[in-house]
């Protein structure tokens, strides 16, 4: 064993490096493999496409992790779409039959008001998908389940019309579900549209009979490729959730390292400056996104400040605070949902500026379930996830009392294996809060009864670690639950890190 931190840092450095390489890593998507081999296969052909379909569909006829039963009507219907589409096999007739009768059951879920973490783009993306298997004659869910989605989709088609999206917007990302005119304008620097495999493809259908966007055309088809890459699946089709996200890729995994107390790692320190300066050399005076060409937002610029700052950078405040409204910060521009975490990141930069995230922080307290800890995150599946990243931010702050109030209901949530979580990336879950107890402990403020709670977790951290052996489930919410691929080892190796820094996992 005392050769693992050096395995683990050697892992990492190499992981460090790779950030953002070839527009970033992510897993495998249902929905926008769906939306391609049936919107503008491969030249391969179908069958790749649709026979790791089948392999994905569940034993009770849906599609996507169970965890979050909300997110799985899209690609639950995108797959049902795309089989029907390649029926000739009885096999494949048999799973549309499964999926429809699936949906039928969950249309229950969407009657009355909406939650906040519906995933992107439902409001627009489910009913098109609705409308295309009633129009082709599929036995579809009642109508009146989605009246609120509807009515939620159509105030935001208005918003849509009103601002007239071009490249890199955030309503690009999903205009497969209202776009119809392939404009040449919408194609962004990566050849594709709003970073969208799904996007992407309908662009390519509605462009199939233009002989004047040859070029366009062949431009959107290499980013499909591209795309179908970073799944590191090798099967033409399998598209991921998004890509490019180099951006996002690097600035979330570099706040990893910021909350594990990892930034200052002398081993880390060549990877670590290439990054941050690279990160810094990419900011704009909006902030940062995604990428370099989809628009800045506010969550992604909060959690880049709090690393630069830590680098000895100086942001500008101003930049953060455009996306600040009220007691509560922005990811974009019109949302119509708002996300805890944006709001949570935002705090933590503020307090390592100097400035003043009373009112977020406030705001985030108010919003604590029963149990004191934070559910309901716009942008991942996980209450470990916002509860975590909180617990930090009040730390930042010296509120260490509100933060230690989560305690209690984090020891009642272990599992008996040492496991924290509630979806399929139980590595991501338990990382996320073994980080948050880390930070804690740092504080000098961690209860005698959540050091042994932090050696279950430590135990099953590197009973899980294989390094030359990539883990599998998703929590992240995009279109459906996704996984960032570098991201979650990243999360991995840096709790793995802390708890052997810290004694929880004994070297003999």
């Amino acid at each position: 064993m005392s050769r693992v931190p050096e395995l683990l840092l050697t892992d990492l450095r190499h992981l460090i490096d790779d950030l953002g390489k070839a527009g970033g890593q992510i897993g495998p998507s249902i929905y926008n493999t769906a939306q391609h081999v049936r919107l503008a296969p491969p030249a391969e052909g179908v069958w790749p496409g649709i026979e790791w379909l089948m392999t994905q569909q569940q034993a009770d006829g849906g599609w996507g992790p169970a965890s979050m039963p909300i997110a799985r009507d899209v690609p639950t219907l995108a797959a049902v779409l795309a089989l029907h589409k390649a029926s000739e096999r009885k096999t494949v007739r048999g799973a549309v039959r499964e999926g429809l009768a699936f949906l039928r059951r969950q249309s229950s879920l969407w009657s009355g008001p909406l939650p906040e973490d519906i995933p992107i783009g439902a409001e627009l993306i489910l009913p098109t998908l609705l409308d295309e298997a009633a129009y082709i004659g599929l036995d579809i869910p009642c109508r009146p389940c989605y009246s609120a989605l509807r009515a939620l989709g159509e105030r935001r088609r208005r918003m849509i019309k009103q601002l007239c999206p071009g490249a890199g917007s955030t309503a690009s990302h999903s205009w497969e579900a209202w776009g119809s005119h392939p404009d040449p304008a919408l194609l962004d620097d990566s050849g594709g549209v709003g970073h969208s495999p799904a996007a992407t493809a309908a662009w390519l259908h509605a462009a199939a009979d233009r002989e004047d966007l040859i070029a366009e055309r062949a431009a959107a088809s290499a980013f499909l490729r591209q795309a179908c890459a970073a799944t590191g699946l090798d099967l033409p089709g399998v598209a991921p959730a998004v890509w490019p996200y180099p951006r996002n890729e690097q600035t979330v995994s570099l706040f990893t390292l910021l909350l594990a107390g990892l930034l200052d790692e002398p081993l880390l320190e060549t990877a670590l400056k290439a990054q941050v300066a690279d990160m810094w050399h990419g900011m704009r005076p909006e902030g940062q996104g995604i990428s370099d060409t989809f628009s800045a937002d506010g969550d992604i610029t909060a959690m880049s400040f709090a690393v630069a700052h830590h680098f000895g950078y100086t942001p500008v405040r101003a930049t953060l605070r455009r996306y600040i409204v009220g007691d509560g910060c922005m990811t974009y521009s019109q949302e119509m949902q708002r996300s805890l975490s944006a709001t949570a990141h935002a705090a933590h930069a503020l307090a390592l500026l100097g400035d003043d995230p009373t009112p977020l922080l406030d705001n985030l307290c108010a919003q604590r379930s029963p149990e004191r800890l934070w559910e309901g995150d716009k942008w991942h599946a996980s209450w470990t996830y916002i509860t975590g990243h909180t617990i930090s931010a009040l730390l930042a702050v010296g509120r260490s009392d509100e933060a230690l109030a989560a305690l209690p209901a984090l020891l009642d949530r272990q599992h008996p294996d040492g496991s924290w979580g509630v979806t399929e990336a139980r590595d991501e879950e338990t990382a996320n809060i073994t980080l948050a107890l880390l930070d804690i402990e740092r504080s000098e403020a961690l209860p005698e009864q959540l050091r042994g709670a932090l050696t279950r977790a430590g135990a099953w951290l590197i009973r899980q670690y294989r390094p030359l052996d990539e883990a599998t489930g998703a929590c992240w919410i995009g279109k459906e639950l996704y996984r960032p691929r570098r991201i979650a080892r990243t999360l991995h190796l840096s709790a793995l890190l802390g708890c052997l820094r810290s004694g929880y996992i004994p070297l003999t």
